[in-house]
């Protein structure tokens, strides 16, 4: 994005403060990704804080961009409790798998539709598992819940262990078949819920490192 008048949508992920009344902060915005900024005298912006749909206009220069004007394009999103808890866990997710600057358009309506779901009446749980296996689809780890790492479909009554890089490999303590087929048809119920929790955090652990997440700490 280059020195405009234009505005352009965008989602707040992250803010911290800069100096005496700015901030650095992380945005997502559809055509560029997640970009970095410096906000001057942000902290007194009321409309730079998550869940809050903006428009934005960004001026390139150096490592990051200097934002030059933020109104909001829609009103907050009504996040409260354990919903807003998933909505810090989301965005954390954002900060940690994506690299700045690197564009992920398709990902713009899952992450828009993903806030909107933790608003709404689906299962908190059931819209975090689906948004975690569609952001690893999109870096490039997506998990195939059709087939073996051999390219054999999984079956019932045969249990799988997950192998990075790999896939699904035959081993009697690992996952049931029967509900990893569920879960890649998005069938739910509480054992593919509570698979899918599990499969889930072992597929981020490798992306995430040893530095815990921040959002997990708020559920307990």
């Amino acid at each position: 994005m280059t020195a405009t008048n234009e505005l352009a949508p965008a989602w707040l992920l992250h803010r911290r403060p800069f100096r005496n009344t700015s901030l650095i902060i992380d945005l997502f915005l559809p055509g560029q990704g997640r970009v970095g900024a410096v906000a001057r005298g942000g902290r007194r912006n009321p409309a730079l804080a998550p869940f809050l749909p903006l428009w934005v206009n960004l001026k390139a220069g150096g490592e990051l961009f200097t934002l030059r004007d933020s109104e909001p394009r829609g009103p907050a999103l009504s996040l409260a409790g354990r919903a807003l808890f998933c909505g810090f866990y989301v965005n954390e997710l954002m900060m940690r798998l994506l690299h700045r600057d690197d564009a992920h358009p398709d990902l713009w309506p899952v992450y828009e539709g993903t806030l909107t779901a933790l608003a709404g009446e689906v299962p908190l749980d059931v819209t975090l598992r689906r948004f975690e296996r569609m952001l690893l689809e999109e870096v490039g780890y997506g998990l195939t819940l059709e087939w073996d790492a051999e390219g054999r479909p999984l079956e019932a009554g045969v249990r799988y262990r997950w192998v990075p890089e790999q896939g699904f490999v035959a081993d009697a303590g690992g996952y049931p078949g029967e509900l990893l087929t569920a879960l890649g048809e998005d069938r739910w119920n509480d054992d593919v819920r509570r698979l899918a929790k599990a499969l889930l955090r072992e597929a981020l652990a490798p992306h995430l490192g040893d530095r815990p997440l921040r959002s997990r700490e708020l559920f307990r």
